[in-house]
Formats: structure tokens, sequence, C-alpha cells
């Protein structure tokens, strides 16, 4: 059997999230909650963690921090809970966290599909959280969360974020079913990106959504795409678009807004928008629906996932392609 095309990879997302939350269910999880966590991870798979922290926030009761470098920050220790999560199971960098905290004496869970971290957690009498395999990692999104957001749930860090996200799945269905029926305005959304270098931007947990579709559109299409945060941006990038006309830069501003935003934070964004439609001639503006925060910004992000899809078609390239990433493991 053919494996699912990324964007039906990107239309599983709600249903993913289900399965991801019910992975942890008969794990042994720790019964005290620990002094701080990271969540650790790289490329497909540290979206997830980035997504928890900024969307999650709330629901935390010690600090929690995204970790997608090579070596754990020095102050994790034996108090603390390391959560590695590698899709594939052989990210190396990930493997090597996983090392470096059963040096440190951390209490640690993983989060895979199996192969060497679901090895190892085994190895070492650890926790570990086993999703669905067969997907990219890039598009295995919803299981890493919603097995994220279980894990932290019952090791008492975000006590009722599990239900939080649970709630989520329904609208999260409408916008799978909306993104569907919108198809061509998408698709001609995708054709107004082609051939443009694209930047993202959002403000609080659109921002991490903006890098997760930045890197979405990297991976999918093959095209240059970036991301920032809002208002972070408007203290300097905002002066760099200026400069596309007069070096002839193909570009596209893609704004993540919410309608929840604050006066202050809504007028200093649209003046942001204002100036930067003077300088290119593709800006979008994408808001999500729904009754809460969770709801509207994951919306977001799968319209951006599905038009990431629909521009690697625009652009006439193979959005499973993963040759040129492929070259670079082991070395």
């Amino acid at each position: 059997m053919a494996p699912p095309t990324m964007l039906e990879q990107a239309l599983e997302f709600p249903r993913q999230i289900t399965l991801g939350l019910d992975a942890v269910t008969n794990l042994d999880m720790p019964r005290e909650a620990p002094r701080a966590v990271a969540l650790c991870g790289l490329g497909g798979s540290a979206a997830g963690g980035r997504l928890f922290t900024a969307l999650f926030a709330g629901y935390l009761t010690v600090p929690a921090v995204a970790v997608d470098t090579t070596s754990l920050p020095g102050w994790i220790g034996e108090d603390d809970l390391v959560v590695c999560t590698s899709y594939s199971g052989s990210t190396r960098e990930t493997l090597d966290l996983w090392e470096e905290a059963g040096i440190r004496g951390a209490r640690r869970i993983a989060v895979t599909a199996g192969g060497e971290l679901a090895e190892r957690a085994a190895r070492d009498g650890c926790p570990c959280a086993l999703v669905e395999a067969g997907y990219q990692p890039r598009g295995a999104l919803g299981f890493l969360l919603g097995a994220q957001a279980a894990v932290l749930t019952r090791s008492r860090v975000a006590v009722g974020s599990a239900g939080a996200l649970a709630a989520t799945v329904p609208q999260l269905t409408v916008a799978v079913a909306q993104c569907q029926r919108d198809r061509d305005a998408l698709a001609a959304e995708a054709a107004q990106l082609a051939g443009k270098a694209i930047v993202l931007y959002g403000s609080g947990a659109r921002a991490a959504v903006a890098l997760r579709l930045k890197n979405q559109i990297n991976e999918n299409a093959k095209a240059p795409a970036f991301a920032n945060a809002m208002p972070e941006m408007a203290h300097n990038e905002v002066l760099g678009w200026i400069g596309t006309q007069r070096h002839g830069v193909a570009a596209a501003a893609i704004f993540l807004r919410d309608p929840a935003e604050p006066e202050h934070a809504a007028r200093l964004h649209d003046r942001i928008e204002e100036l930067v439609r003077g300088d290119v001639e593709t800006v979008l503006r994408w808001e999500g629906s729904g009754e809460d925060e969770a709801e509207r910004t994951l919306g977001l992000l799968i319209r951006g996932d599905v038009v990431s899809c629909l521009l690697a078609e625009a652009e006439g390239v193979d959005a499973l392609d993963i040759a040129r990433l492929t070259s670079l493991k082991g070395l």
C-alpha cells in the first residue's frame, strides 16, 4: 500500500491527536511532579514541544522548555523530567540527549513510533509512548502533540492540558472539512506564493505556528521560507522589507492573526501589515476559527499545512521527497 501523501497526512491531524492522547493510557508514569521539564526533539519532531509550551503554558505547574539543540541545559538534573521525542526513533541528536539525561540522573520518557529510541527506553526501564508508524515525521505532528500532552498531564506537570487538547478535535475536524471545501481558494493562494520567498509572522502561540509552517514550506514545497514573531519584528525586521524592491527580491508575507488579540497589539499588527503591503504585492492574512485560542491556532496550522502541500503542486515538486535531508543523516 502506498504511503499517505503529505496532503492526506495534513488532513489527518485531528484523528492523530486523538490517537496520540491514547498512546499514554497504559504507561507506568512517575508518581511525583518533577522540578522542571525539557521537551527534546529536532526537525518535524520538535514542533510538538514548541506548540505545547506556547498553547498550554497556562496549565503548567513547573517550568517547561523546548530543547532543539545537541545538549541539555546545564540545570537539568535528577529532579527534572526529560521527554525525548523522535518519530523515527533514529534522530542522532535526540538519542544523544536521551543518554545525556540518563547520565545526569533525570527522569526520562520517550515519545516515538519505534526504532532505536524505543529500544533504549525499554533497555533503561523508562516509559515509552508508542504512536502509529508509517508517516513522515512532519506529517505525524498530531500523534506527537497528543502523546506529549498526555505525558505531561499524567506526569502532573500540566494537569488538564490533555483534556484541553482533546476538546479541540471537533472544531479541528470542521477546519479540515473547510480546507477540503476551499481547496480551489487555497490553491489560488498557493499560486500567489509560488516563486517567492515567504515570510510568516505570528504573535504568542501563532509564532510557534509560523515556525512550523515555515518548515512545512521548506520541506514540502522546497521553497525558501522564514518566520519571526510579532512584536519582536517591529523592532528590526520591519525595516528589511524596504529593501525588497531595491534588491529585486520576490517575496510574500503571511500574517497569522487572532480575533482575540489585545486592542493595542491588534493596532500594531494592522500597521505592520499596512507597511509590508507597501513593499511587496503578496501579503496574506489568515485567522483561525473556534471558541478558544487553541482551536483557532491549531486551525491555522491545518490551513498552512494544506497550503504548503498545494504550493508543492504549484512549484512542480514532490512534497514527499527528502533526499537532501537524508543525505545529511549520519554525518
